[in-house]
């Protein structure tokens, strides 16, 4: 390469400089510093932390020195042009290797946010967890199952992106899991777990419009959650993130059973004391420990805990918490007794897949306002289709009462639950099933099986061979088991 410059008294002073070879050299040098610093900081976390020590600011300060030097340079031999020359290739590489910046790779400005897990989108905006404005969040991962969406001033603390970035997999672990346990349509998006700065609350649902089939599809969760441990109290040991695992299942489950039907009892499945979705916190917790090939072995070794933890809280009569919960453990009972998920979803499958029921219509509760539903009606129906999916032949009614169904929560009059109402509930579906199954017409006694009217819902027909298999032909009839 040849440069020509100024010289004081005005001549052209013609350098011949042997640019390639420079160049290589300065490669070479570059390389070499690449390993001294890999060396000396033993890690790649101690590099970045040097990386994010200089600023943009030194980087810049370096070239304008030597394009000054370079400008002015005019009658300096060409040995010293040459140095010139070499000491600009090797600061180039310096500062691309301080700033993380070689061919190919990011900006300077995006090498900053490799300190910590990347953000890869917008959220959007929604209330703040602490309540007093909206927050900017930020979607911090995506996959076929989940989109991850953190408040911005909680995921720009390293620590905190750090900590709920472990989490990405076993999100993704607990949609799989409820999809297996509710036969139920799902919005055509993925689920958004949105997190918030500290409050120590959780909820299904989300503020957020961008996501989760417009804040439908979604939970919120309290950041510190993911960040806190807490200690067995039996076992002495810390589970790392223990809420961080429990409450995304927990407020998934309840936004899966409510996408089947809004109105569940809320004295005895959700909502006043939680029992089934706490019960299925248990069950889905241990499938993950055990099934999701995706986690690493120590997060499934804290999922595992946290199961055997969530088991004694509710369901160990020796429980040290006093969390002890009678319907908790009786779901977790029928649910080891009468084949696990498959049963649940059975009677899922039969109450909203064929007999299209919606329990606000079935509970006659006129002052129903989407959130307090309770009623013998109601319980009553919950209870005849549950042991249509368990498949029983055997009368499951004083189990229901003897765990507490209508007479332990005292925020409502007590009610009595009745096992030859509930029997006809279930003698009902089996009839109309059966008919309609034989290509007879039943539409006037399904209409009144979902209004409530179970009495008017017993149809008429039907065969042995039209008889579903929840229920059995009997006396000539299709009828139920139990």
């Amino acid at each position: 390469m040849s440069a020509g410059f100024f010289s004081p008294n005005g001549r052209i002073v013609e350098v011949h400089v042997d640019s390639a070879n420079l160049l290589i050299s300065a490669k070479r040098d570059c390389a070499a510093f690449r390993r001294s610093l890999t060396m000396l900081c033993g890690s790649s976390e101690a590099q970045l932390e040097i990386r994010g020590r200089l600023s943009r600011l030194e980087q810049t300060a370096i070239h304008r020195v030597l394009q000054i030097l370079i400008r002015f340079a005019g009658g300096v031999p060409a040995a010293l042009t040459a140095f010139l020359l070499y000491f600009a290739a090797f600061s180039t590489c310096y500062t691309s290797l301080a700033s993380g910046q070689t061919t190919n790779q990011s900006s300077p400005t995006e090498a900053a946010q490799d300190l910590s897990p990347k953000a890869i989108g917008d959220c959007g905006r929604a209330p703040s967890g602490s309540g007093r404005s909206d927050a900017d969040y930020l979607m911090v991962y995506k996959s076929r199952e989940s989109i991850v969406c953190v408040d911005q001033k909680f995921w720009n603390v390293e620590e905190n992106a750090k900590a709920i970035s472990r989490f990405f997999p076993y999100f993704d672990a607990v949609i799989v899991q409820d999809k297996v346990l509710f036969p139920v349509k799902t919005p055509n998006a993925q689920f958004a777990f949105v997190v918030t700065v500290p409050t120590g609350l959780g909820h299904a649902g989300c503020g957020l419009r961008k996501v989760g089939a417009g804040g439908t599809f979604c939970n919120t969760i309290s950041g510190d959650f993911f960040t806190a441990a807490f200690r067995d109290p039996v076992s002495r040991k810390l589970i790392r993130g223990f809420w961080g695992y429990l409450f995304p299942v927990h407020e998934s489950i309840n936004l899966f059973t409510g996408l089947m039907s809004p109105g569940w009892p809320t004295d005895w499945w959700a909502d006043h004391r939680s029992p089934f979705p706490s019960a299925m916190d248990v069950v889905l917790l241990r499938a993950i420990a055990a099934n999701a090939d995706s986690l690493a072995p120590d997060i499934k070794r804290d999922v595992a805990a946290s199961a055997l933890l969530q088991f004694r809280r509710f369901a160990d009569a020796r429980d040290p918490m006093g969390h002890y919960d009678k319907e908790v453990a009786m779901f977790l009972d029928l649910f080891d007794r009468f084949g696990g998920f498959k049963a649940y979803a059975r009677a899922f499958e039969y109450a909203f897949g064929e007999d299209r029921l919606q329990w606000p219509l079935v509970s006659h509760v006129t002052s129903f306002n989407g959130d307090d539903d309770h009623s013998e009606n109601l319980s009553e129906y919950v209870i005849a289709y549950l042991q249509l999916g368990f498949g029983t032949d055997q009368d499951l009614t004083p189990m229901f009462h003897a765990a507490g169904v209508g007479t332990m929560d005292k925020k409502i009059a007590p009610y009595q639950i009745d096992s030859s109402r509930i029997r006809m509930i279930a003698e009902a579906h089996c009839s109309i099933r059966s008919a309609m199954n034989a290509g007879l017409r039943a539409n006037k006694e399904l209409r009144a099986l979902q209004g409530g009217n179970f009495r008017r819902a017993i149809a008429e027909g039907g065969s042995s061979g039209s008889c579903p298999a929840e229920c059995t032909f009997r006396d000539n009839k299709c009828t139920a088991k139990f």
